[in-house]
């Protein structure tokens, strides 16, 4: 943080901030504020409030214009949460995601998050894992693109080809996103699951280069119902294409950025809806 700066106690809980303190975080720090306490009109009253240097400078910034939330001088006096979080707020944090997912959907006018989650949680169920498995494949599905809401959100909507260096800003947002699950212990079960559901079945993928069974069934699985959904999505950047041709393309990819295996029962769930 910047030594000129007035430094903010961040290890002091429910402490209020003042409104330099806010601005501050909100347009040049690696902090983020994630909203998970509100009252009973719904405002909020409560951030929880974490340091993560893998997240970009601004990062606040376009959260906030991502989710369409209000970020102004009223929050100045809103509690303010640091680690750990107590544990009966967890599922505040997890509902304060979830809400977050469908923030990235509306940006982009979709409902990509709800498609992925329903394909993965088909597939799993079609692999025969158990019950919690495929609810927390579904889950994960439902999260995978979370770190998109740290990037840009011109990046997000963009019409035309992204240039090399908007392409390596989107490539960290699996990262991005697993980091945001850092805080909730209930959370860390699927991690891996987010933070590698772009790594390819020959290795050639990202954010760490892992190949075959080095990836996570689940993110094997969510890979699979995540490049489906967002072939058949329509985008506010572009038409979707047909379930047939989003098979081919499937095809194409098998064993290479996809699990053969996965591709395989992908297709039987698709000639079974026909």
């Amino acid at each position: 943080m910047n030594k000129n700066y007035p430094q903010i106690d961040l290890k002091q809980r429910n402490s209020n901030t003042k409104n330099d303190d806010i601005w501050y975080l909100f347009n040049q720090s690696n902090h983020l504020m994630i909203p998970i306490e509100l009252d009973t009109k719904e405002q909020i009253v409560g951030l929880y409030l974490f340091e993560n240097h893998s997240f970009p400078v601004g990062g606040q910034k376009h959260l906030f214009e991502i989710t369409g939330s209000p970020f102004t001088t009223k929050l100045a006096a809103v509690k303010v949460f640091h680690e750990p979080i107590s544990p009966s707020l967890h599922k505040n944090y997890e509902k304060a995601l979830m809400m977050l997912a469908n923030s990235i959907d509306r940006c982009d006018s979709s409902t990509h998050s709800d498609e992925t989650s329903y394909w993965a949680g088909r597939l799993a169920e079609q692999m025969g894992l158990s019950n919690h498995e495929v609810s927390m494949i579904k889950k994960a599905a439902k999260l995978h693109d979370i770190g998109k809401a740290v990037v840009p959100r011109e990046l997000l909507i963009k019409p035309g080809p992204l240039t090399i260096d908007e392409w390596e800003i989107i490539r960290r947002h699996p990262g991005y996103g697993a980091n945001l699950m850092e805080p909730v212990q209930i959370l860390h079960e699927i991690q891996p699951l987010v933070r590698s559901h772009h790594e390819h079945f020959s290795g050639e993928g990202y954010p760490d280069g892992l190949s075959a069974e080095e990836i996570p069934l689940g993110a094997r699985i969510i890979s699979v119902a995540d490049a489906f959904s967002t072939m058949i999505t329509r985008r506010i950047y572009r038409n979707p294409i047909s379930s047939e041709l989003a098979r081919r393309e499937l095809l194409r990819c098998r064993g290479t950025q996809f699990d053969p295996q996965i591709v395989d029962l992908m297709l039987e769930l698709l000639l079974e809806k026909k």
